[in-house]
C-alpha cells in the first residue's frame, strides 16, 4: 500500500475513532444510561390521562420522521467482542407545536407517547450518536430536542422541536404518536412511510450507473460474494444492501472461534420530510429550500448525482456536478445514512454511505445524490 494511501486511511480511521467511540482501537459503542422516561407500557393496562389545567390541546404537526437502528457486539463490562449482538431502535419526530387557543398553555414533552400495536413508548433523553460521516445522525443531533421540558406557549405561538422514543423495531405502520390520550393524526406520516418504502426498495444501479457493491481487488458487483466477506463495501444503499450486511456480519461473528471474534457495528438511519413545495438551487452542490425559504438540504460533498430528465437519468460524477434549478410541488425528501464495520484488527472493512432522494407526488425519483467512503485496514 502506498504511503499517501496509508496516511489517508489512518486519518479516516482516526476520525472514525473519535466519532464512533473507537472504530479501530475502541470499537464498541459507549452506551449512555437509559432514561427513566424510556418505559414501555402495555396500553391495555394503562391509558394516559390528560393532566388538569390544560383547557385544550395544542395543534401538533409532524415535520419529519426518522428511524434509527444501531447494533454492536461489544461487552463493556469485560471490554471484549462477544457472540452476543446488542440491537437498539429509535423513532424520532420533529414537531411543530402551536397554541391555537386564546389562553396561554404549558406543553410538556413527557405528555407525548408513541403507540405501536399493544405497546406504549415514552420519550427518552438518551442522546443519539453524532458523526461527520453519517449525515442523518448529524442532522438529528442538531435538532432542538424538547424532552423533559415544559414549554409555555402564548396564544398563537409556535415552537419546533424533536422527541425520541426507544422502540422495538425500525419504522412500523402501526406507529401512532399520542399527546396524552389524543392521537396526533397526520396524513403526512402515512405518506412518509409510503415514500420511505419506495425509496428504500428502489434499485439505484441504473440511476447512478454503478453496482451496489465493491469487492476488494475485484471491482463492482451486483451480487455480494459471501466468500469475499468482510471485504465488501457498499457503493450506494437501499434496504436490501442494509439487510445483506446485517445478515453477513452476524454470520461472520457466529462462525468465528471464541478466541478470535470479530467486531461488528452497524448504524442505519433514515429520515423523511413529506409534502413540501421545494426549489433545488442550481450549482455544484445540492441545496434545497422550501417555499418558506427554509433550508432542507445543503450538501457540498457528493460521489455523484442523478437527475431525471425525459424519463432517463442524467448522471453527474463527483468532478462535474452542475445541478439545474428545479421546482417540485408536493415533493418528499428521503435521506439515508449507513455505516457497516466488520472484521479483525488489521483485517477489517468500514463502509460509510449517505444518500438523498427527492420524489414527486407520484413517487418518481426526480433527483438522487450519494456519497460514500470506503476504508480498509
Amino acid at each position: 500500500m502506498k504511503l499517501d494511501t496509508k496516511i489517508v486511511i489512518l486519518l479516516l480511521m482516526a476520525t472514525t475513532t473519535v466519532t464512533f467511540s473507537g472504530c479501530v482501537e475502541e470499537k464498541g459503542i459507549t452506551r449512555e444510561p437509559e432514561s427513566l422516561h424510556n418505559i414501555t407500557t402495555n396500553i391495555s393496562a394503562t391509558t394516559p390521562v390528560p393532566p388538569p389545567g390544560i383547557k385544550h390541546n395544542p395543534e401538533i404537526r409532524i415535520v419529519s420522521f426518522s428511524s434509527v437502528y444501531m447494533r454492536d457486539n461489544r461487552d463493556e463490562e469485560v471490554r471484549e467482542w462477544t457472540y452476543n449482538i446488542s440491537e437498539r431502535h429509535y423513532a424520532a419526530y420533529n414537531l411543530s407545536i402551536t397554541n391555537t387557543g386564546s389562553d396561554a398553555i404549558d406543553f410538556k414533552a413527557n405528555d407525548l407517547h408513541l403507540r405501536a400495536g399493544d405497546q406504549l413508548f415514552n420519550t427518552t433523553t438518551r442522546k443519539l450518536y453524532n458523526s461527520s460521516l453519517l449525515e442523518v445522525l448529524g442532522d438529528l443531533r442538531n435538532e432542538n430536542r424538547i424532552e423533559d421540558t415544559t414549554l409555555s406557549l402564548s396564544p398563537g405561538q409556535t415552537v419546533n422541536g424533536s422527541v425520541v422514543f426507544v422502540v422495538d423495531s425500525l419504522y412500523d405502520r402501526s406507529f401512532l404518536l399520542m399527546h396524552n390520550a389524543t392521537p396526533v393524526t397526520s396524513s403526512s406520516f402515512k405518506e412518509s412511510l409510503e415514500v420511505l418504502e419506495a425509496a428504500e426498495r428502489f434499485d439505484y444501479s441504473h440511476v447512478f450507473g454503478i453496482a451496489p457493491y465493491s469487492i476488494h481487488r475485484m471491482g463492482g458487483s451486483y451480487e455480494p460474494d459471501p466468500e469475499a466477506h468482510p471485504f465488501i463495501w457498499a457503493n450506494w444503499l437501499n434496504r436490501s444492501v442494509f439487510e445483506f450486511y446485517r445478515s453477513a456480519d452476524f454470520e461472520t461473528v457466529q462462525g468465528s472461534p471464541p478466541d478470535n471474534i470479530p467486531v461488528t457495528e452497524i448504524w442505519y438511519a433514515v429520515k423523511v420530510m413529506p409534502e413540501r413545495n421545494i426549489t433545488v438551487v442550481s450549482g455544484n452542490r445540492l441545496l434545497v429550500i422550501d417555499d418558506f425559504g427554509e433550508e432542507l438540504i445543503n450538501k457540498s460533498r457528493s460521489s455523484g448525482v442523478a437527475i431525471l430528465r425525459n424519463r432517463t437519468y442524467e448522471r453527474q460524477p463527483e468532478q462535474a456536478i452542475d445541478i439545474p434549478q428545479m421546482n417540485i410541488s408536493d415533493a418528499a425528501i428521503v435521506q439515508i445514512s449507513f455505516a457497516g464495520i466488520c472484521g479483525w484488527s488489521m483485517e477489517m472493512h468500514a463502509s460509510f454511505n449517505n444518500r438523498d432522494v427527492i420524489l414527486d407526488d407520484e413517487l418518481n425519483i426526480m433527483l438522487a445524490r450519494y456519497y460514500n467512503t470506503h476504508i480498509i485496514s
